[in-house]
């Protein structure tokens, strides 16, 4: 279940919001009759810690991830991914005695975190095992792969200029020779006979698909955002035959193409102080920094332990009620501050549920990275009410990254009492309007 709901929480930044006058939220609580006083609070106790997420689903998602970053605060994270390749055309022949020209396979570029200039290696291996479009798979699970591997390239990316294939002018991608190092793959799909060619459910029971991934970089680094199912995503065999020397096949992605991301932390060459909080469970950090890491990185956990004794002056009702949070600056970082983080309330459970704001939309509820103000607040009023009201068992917040299986985005925040020369409206605060009657 926790699982599920993560993967649908950047499905909630879409929903529509209304139109409100959110500053008067909850003044319907008490009777017109009562006199209200006004008050205003940004000294709520808060309780923040970050620590390491398990993992999460990245089968069949909309981009896959391929590269290695070295992050100074967060260590080395590498992501690649496997994927399936199905036939162009059913039943295909490929003549009497073919034999192999190259076989190359082509990334549709979607985007780029990290330094765009940096080199970048990546390896292609064969799989040696099959995956299932109707499976669910997890950024920690691997496929058994063949040695050695297809290719190798070291490259430098680019998002910008167009290719021209065949003939054809295309958007900018990436091009692999898989056929370099060794023929193996080309003249197999080649050897192929009628019935392995004759369609899809058969050719996959063939050709079991590709493990594209990256070795570790030495510095800086970046990570790829691919397009696992594009037209431009897939391997293209060029060969000849006796009756033709010039011929070529697609093998393609589309939909019902089996692919998932798998990802990698390495967190040994992590800095001390986020060793100490993620690693080794020092949760009093979290009053300085706390951590937050897509690609099942790192979490932040956010508990409001006294809210319940707003009550003790009287029955409270909640004007207003955000949650502020100030992204630390990086002097020359290459990793920009993630755009956007979600907040879900756990349920003891080892699960979440959504806040009863957010389904008020983003307009509403935030989460969303302001490069002025250089943070992010979320509005949630209707939480705070209730937990005044002790509506349910408090059991604490998750701060994620959204959509932590669709980016390698990360953020450091500042703590919950940031130490001077840290300005006091930069700490980790939540600032309520309340009223009570006289």
């Amino acid at each position: 279940m926790k699982r599920s709901l993560l993967a649908l929480l950047p499905l909630t930044l879409w929903l529509i919001s209304c139109e409100k006058d959110f500053k008067n939220v909850g003044k319907d609580i008490q009777p017109p009759s009562d006199q209200l006083n006004v008050f205003y609070s940004d000294t709520s106790s808060i309780i923040a810690y970050s620590s390491l997420v398990d993992s999460v689903r990245t089968d069949e998602t909309s981009v896959a991830m391929l590269g290695s970053i070295l992050d100074p605060v967060m260590g080395m994270t590498t992501a690649g991914f496997y994927t399936q390749l199905r036939l162009s055309a059913s039943n295909h022949s490929f003549g009497d005695n073919p034999a192999m020209d190259s076989l190359m396979l082509s990334l549709d570029y979607r985007g780029i975190y990290g330094d765009s200039l940096a080199q970048i290696t990546l390896k292609v291996y064969e799989m040696g095992d099959k995956i299932y479009y109707d499976s669910n798979y997890y950024s920690h699970q691997s496929v058994i792969i063949n040695q050695p591997a297809l290719a190798v390239l070291t490259f430098v990316p680019n998002l910008t200029d167009s290719l021209v294939v065949d003939g054809d002018t295309l958007g900018p991608h990436l091009r692999i020779n898989l056929s370099d190092i060794t023929p193996h793959l080309g003249e197999k799909l080649l050897g192929a006979d009628t019935n392995q060619l004759a369609n899809n459910d058969n050719f996959l029971n063939f050709f079991f698909g590709l493990y594209i991934t990256a070795e570790v970089a030495t510095t800086g680094g970046a990570i790829l955002y691919i397009e696992p199912v594009s037209n431009l995503t897939k391997m293209r065999l060029y060969y000849r035959n006796d009756e033709e020397d010039s011929l070529s096949f697609d093998f393609n992605t589309s939909t019902g193409t089996a692919h998932f991301g798998h990802f990698d932390h390495d967190y040994a060459l992590a800095s001390a102080d986020f060793k100490a909080q993620v690693l080794e469970g020092d949760t009093s950090l979290g009053r300085l920094f706390c951590y937050n890491q897509a690609m099942a990185g790192v979490k932040t956990f956010i508990r409001f332990p006294y809210l319940r004794n707003y009550y003790l002056q009287g029955n409270a009702a909640v004007n207003e009620a955000r949650f502020f949070l100030n992204a630390r600056t990086e002097d020359g970082s290459l990793f920009a501050p993630a755009a956007n983080l979600v907040l879900v309330r756990s349920d003891g459970e080892d699960g979440y549920d959504f806040l009863s704001d957010q389904v008020e939309g983003t307009e509403y509820f935030g989460g969303v990275y302001d490069a002025d103000k250089q943070g992010y607040w979320f509005r949630i009023t209707y939480t705070v009410q209730d937990l005044m009201r002790q509506a349910y068992p408090d059991y604490g917040f998750e701060l994620f990254i959204s959509g932590g299986s669709l980016n390698a985005e990360r953020v450091i925040l500042a703590g919950t009492s940031p130490v001077d020369p840290v300005p006091v409206d930069q700490r980790m605060r939540l600032v309520i309007t309340y009223t009570l009657p006289e």
